[in-house]
């Protein structure tokens, strides 16, 4: 038996021993085949994209004519290129017919100069170099593109001697010399023939040199294509990296607010977040297009900082929380290499930290690969709760190495790609995520707890978002409803009704934006985070402009929008932004349930407290349900009103808006006799604003609440600089904490609390460099008042810089459709603002600097025109009239007297002066032609001669007739120049003659001349009056029949035109 017994137990060993033998090998065959696997990708993705050797380059010539863009997107301009050494070649010298010297060497891209043989010798890395390339034989038009991936270390690209493409500076000489190397592409017309390709390169910093990477050519929608698809994995990368970074930080800081804290995850937080950045300043360098004017260089170190301070807190890492891994003396001894090389990186400039960063790589590549190995051994090791975490860390620790490896075959370009790199540094942060979370698998019992509540509130949420998406059907069925039925022509032909129902759809859009805002209100509202920024508030201008707003929501109804509250009611102490709001909650809830009668809103003083009652005669509320209908999601089903959005928050939103407010508000009514909302709000004695750094209205001492009001309204104050502004506020406190910013700054400045003033200001001042308009305005809102400013002047001749309480998306696009420059939201900042009227009237005067310097160009080239004219008659009289020569020499001296009046670039004369000019020219002309040149000058009495017009305008133009029209016949012919007064404010000029006339072709080419080479008398005058008056002349001919010249002026005098009563 104890034989037996005996052998039983052995044969029972044996086969437990045959059983952990095979989970071992398991094991290993496990990290065997992963790693192989892994490897394998990496070597795979090394494979380049097949291209064929037809596509080859020789001796700086690409014949393409093989090439199938249908077939091959995208190609590869590899090969032999033209190589000039030390020689930017400027774009002009090279031309495609190859007139040029020899190349120093032909250079094989891609590749590096390094070691290129010029005139016997081994070229080194620092220098500067041309590379060039003809395409020939290329089978598409269209528009192309070229992409370069990897240029060291700046360089410019030219196509067919215009420059696509500049990284940084490529100079001779390093003082000019400027670092860059990112991915660019490039899109440029191409319509036959063959394609120049200049690259210059130069090179101070790295220590390999030339194009390591490929340069590629196609179509422009395949490489928009792939350059897009490239951007798009980077950004992709660079989020999920920052995502879990994210994570792992708030994880740190939740550890150390409810217990012990945990720096592993703080580790893995910053080694997320360094990855992340460094991702995205390598491949296609995506942090670099958000901080373009951070210099090259300094990008460049912050990758190579983030490369080794990453590898740094993976070691330390495994160091502190992977016990038996690393020594400690190893670990103390790589990260002090580690940090003096971050030092050096920070210290130095790349050309010399560059020279140690070969010997880095090969340190943290060791490390690596001893981390791999240990992490390995750990897994084989492991027991059997531990093996799914110790198979986690050495999956993350082959995923970080493969992303070492492979961002180190991509910079010595044997990889055109990082999308194996890109998903191994995904992986390792997702496994490191993971990892953490199974670390945290009992606190997550915690959160488990929660999860019926979770359940619940997730079910009101779902209940709540349903409701609102059911709601927000009801405008959109409006919007489509209204669309079909003006398509299906219920409405006829485009009519009145046309805009009518436009006004519709824009209404139903502000529709969907107030119960958006109303469902962000009442989130915030549920954690007490609805800060007011209260002042002293107009309320009368406030209802007047909800009013306003609402106009357009009436539709079919015949519905009155009343305001009675009187214009010098006391203002409130109110958020302006959210009395809007208010207003517009009950103002579009009465709209709602009115189809006709009259929705009135009131105002009085009682018991210290503003009363405002917002009256309609709709259908009225039950008044059993006259307090529901303030709770959240209640509706009055039948009768009563709803929140106009219609998601059963807006009165409950707007009661605790009155609260907030110190307030209240109920409602009063019954059923078919309409409802009555009455609301108070306390006034604003006593009170201001407690954000602003500027004493407000209502603090301020007795007789000094209406200030501005004291001066002369409106107040013009001359500055010590020349910039004109224009302010109009009805709040005496915003318009005087302008006005100090103003005075601070030296501006001349205008002050009124009325809009039409603003008009008046604008004809009494001198040059006006900005007007700064408040949205809302009692008497002319600021919509309107710039829609009349609009009507005179163009954003960039006069900006306007709006003010506005609110910050409704809306309401700011209408402001910038009827041509606002700018806006800034109340309550400011004087930084701010300061900032934004300095930039205005920056642009203003760099404008009014262009227009100046175009008008005395246009100007500059008729004065020569007419003197070779009149010299030439003068010099043919001389010789058989000479006393009428002098006499014609004394007229032109009159002439040119009067010229020296116009040197002024935005100079105007009289028409007395320019009809005086025209009769000295004609006297030179007749004195040539007698008989065959008959001229007509008829102007009316009631014209205004001494109305200011464009000096040489005229002249010319009569100059063209004579010249052009009559005097290429042997008969000659007759010009007549006729003015009349359109209107009080409108002056007609004719110029017409009985000449050859014009062809149709050569009318055509006048039109079409923008430079003035097929005329520059007609080009010029068209011009002058296009820039100064925003038309040109209309000109009518038919050839054999003569030819007729129109254009109307503005009838004023010098000194009172459009331009804001100054001299143009």
């Amino acid at each position: 038996m104890d034989i037996l017994y005996n052998a039983d137990r052995i044969l029972e060993l044996f086969s437990n021993l045959l059983k952990e033998q095979h989970f071992v090998l398991l094991k290993i065959s496990g990290v065997v085949l992963t790693a192989v696997l892994a490897i394998s990708v990496l070597l795979l993705s090394t494979i380049k994209e097949p291209q064929s050797a037809a596509f080859d380059a020789r001796q700086g010539v690409l014949d393409l004519s093989a090439w199938n863009p249908e077939k091959d997107q995208r190609i590869k301009l590899d090969g032999e290129w033209e190589f000039y050494w030390n020689r930017l070649l400027p774009a002009e010298s090279v031309n495609l017919t190859g007139q040029t010297r020899e190349p120093d060497a032909y250079a094989d891209i891609p590749g590096s100069w390094n070691g290129l043989e010029v005139d016997g010798k081994s070229l080194p890395a620092n220098g500067f170099a041309t590379y060039r390339l003809v395409l020939q034989n290329v089978p598409v038009e269209g528009t192309l593109a070229i992409k370069k991936k990897n240029i060291r270390f700046a360089s410019e690209i030219y196509i067919n001697g215009s420059k696509l493409l500049e990284d940084g500076h490529a100079a001779s000489k390093l003082a000019g010399y400027q670092p860059g190397n990112s991915p660019q592409i490039g899109f440029f017309p191409y319509h036959g023939g063959d394609i120049e390709i200049l690259i210059r390169v130069a090179n101070y910093d790295y220590t390999d040199a030339g194009i390591p990477g490929p340069i590629f050519f196609g179509e422009q929608a395949a490489m928009l294509k792939t350059h897009q698809t490239s951007t798009a994995v980077e950004i992709g990368t660079l989020a999920v990296l920052a995502t879990i970074s994210i994570i792992f930080l708030i994880s740190y800081l939740g550890s150390a607010l409810y217990r012990n804290r945990d720096d592993s995850l703080l580790l893995l937080g910053l080694i997320c977040l360094l990855y992340a950045l460094y991702n995205g300043m390598i491949s296609e360098r995506v942090l670099a297009m958000i901080g373009p004017e951070i210099s090259f260089s300094t990008l460049y170190k912050i990758k190579d900082f983030c490369s080794v301070a990453c590898l740094g807190l993976i070691i330390f890492y495994f160091y502190r929380f992977r016990t038996g891994i690393l020594s400690g003396w190893l670990t103390a001894l790589t990260l002090f290499i580690f940090g003096a090389y971050i030092c050096i990186i920070a210290l130095l400039p790349i050309s010399v930290y560059g020279l140690a960063a070969p010997y880095v790589i090969v340190l943290y590549t060791l490390m690596l690969m001893w981390l791999l190995y240990q992490c390995a051994l750990k897994f084989l090791t492991s027991e059997h709760g531990d093996r799914l975490s110790a198979f986690l860390w050495y999956a993350a620790l082959l995923s970080i190495t493969l992303y070492c490896l492979d961002i180190n075959l991509f910079s010595i370009s044997i990889k055109e790609n990082m999308n194996i790199g890109q998903a191994s540094i995904v992986l390792f942060s997702i496994l490191m995520l993971f990892l953490a979370v199974l670390r945290f698998f009992e606190a997550y019992r915690t959160v488990h707890a929660l999860k019926d509540q979770l359940l619940l509130l997730d079910k009101v949420k779902d209940d709540f978002l349903s409701n609102t998406s059911h709601e927000l059907k009801t405008p959109l069925n409006a919007i489509v409803n209204i669309s079909e039925s003006l398509l299906k022509g219920a409405e006829g032909p485009l009519t009145d009704n046309q805009a009518h129902n436009l006004a519709i759809v824009t209404g139903s859009g502000r529709r969907l934006t107030y119960l958006v805002d109303e469902l962000l209100d009442y989130s915030k509202m549920k954690h007490g985070d609805v800060p007011l920024h209260r002042s002293a508030t107009d309320l009368s201008s406030f209802v007047e402009s909800v009013l306003r707003m609402h106009s357009f929501l009436l539709g079919a109804k015949k519905v009155e929008l009343i305001n009675r509250i009187p214009a010098h009611f006391p203002p409130i102490f109110a958020d302006g932004n959210r009395l809007i709001q208010i207003m517009h909650n009950l103002i579009g809830n009465a709209i709602k349930f009115t189809e006709r009668g009259t929705v009135i809103i009131t105002a009085s003083v009682v018991q210290g407290k503003a009363e405002i009652r917002i009256v309609d005669t709709g259908r009225g509320i039950s008044p059993d349900k006259l307090e529901h209908i303030f709770l959240p999601f209640e509706q009055e089903a039948d009768t009563g009103p709803v929140v106009a959005g219609g998601t059963g928050l807006g009165l409950s939103i707007t009661r605790k808006l009155v609260e907030l407010h110190g307030g209240t508000i109920h409602a009063e009514s019954a059923p078919g006799m309409g409802a009555s909302f009455i609301l108070t709000f306390p006034l604003a004695d006593g009170k201001g604003e407690k954000r602003s750094n500027i004493l407000p209205l209502a603090m301020a001492p007795k007789g000094a609440g209406n200030r501005l009001l004291r001066y002369e309204e409106p107040s013009i104050v001359k500055g010590v600089r020349d910039e004109w502004i224009v302010v109009v506020d009805d709040d005496s406190a915003n318009l005087q904490t302008i006005v100090n910013l103003l005075k601070l700054e030296g501006y001349s400045y205008a002050v009124t609390t009325r809009s039409p003033s603003v008009l008046e200001l604008l004809v009494k001042l001198p040059a006006v460099h900005l007007v700064i308009a408040d949205i809302m305005m009692p008497d002319m809102s600021g919509y309107e008042l710039l829609e009349r400013i609009r009507e005179r002047f163009s954003p960039s001749e006069l900006p306007v810089l709006m003010l506005t309480a609110s910050n409704k998306a809306h309401q700011l696009k209408l402001a910038l459709e009827k041509g606002a420059n700018d806006f800034v939201s109340k309550p400011f900042e004087s930084e701010e603002l300061l900032a934004r009227i300095g930039g205005l009237t920056r642009m203003k005067a760099s404008v009014q600097a262009a227009r100046d310097a175009e008008i005395s160009f246009l100007r500059s080239q008729i004065n020569p025109h007419f003197l070779y004219n009149a010299l030439n008659a003068i010099a043919e009289l001389c010789v058989d009239a000479p006393n009428r020569a002098e006499q014609l020499i004394l007229q032109l001296s009159s002439y040119l007297r009067r010229s020296v009046h116009f040197k002024h670039l935005d100079s105007k004369t009289s028409l007395t002066n320019e009809l005086e000019m025209i009769e000295a020219y004609v006297a030179i002309e007749q004195a040539r032609f007698g008989t065959r040149l008959e001229v007509i000058i008829d102007v009316d009495a009631d014209v205004d001669r001494n109305m200011d017009i464009p000096p040489l305008t005229l002249q010319p133009l009569i100059e063209n007739a004579i010249r052009h029209g009559l005097m290429s016949s042997i008969r000659g012919g007759r010009v007549m120049l006729s003015i009349r007064n359109l209107n009080d404010t409108e002056t007609r000029f004719t110029i017409e003659d009985n000449g050859i006339g014009i062809t149709r072709q050569r009318m055509d080419e006048i039109r079409q001349s923008t430079d003035g080479s097929k005329g520059v008398g007609l080009w010029n005058i068209s011009s002058r009056l296009k820039l100064l008056y925003g038309r040109h002349f209309q000109m009518e001919s038919l050839d054999g029949e003569g030819t007729r010249i129109t254009f109307d002026l503005p009838n004023q005098r010098i000194g009172t035109d459009g331009n804001g009563g100054y001299e143009t």
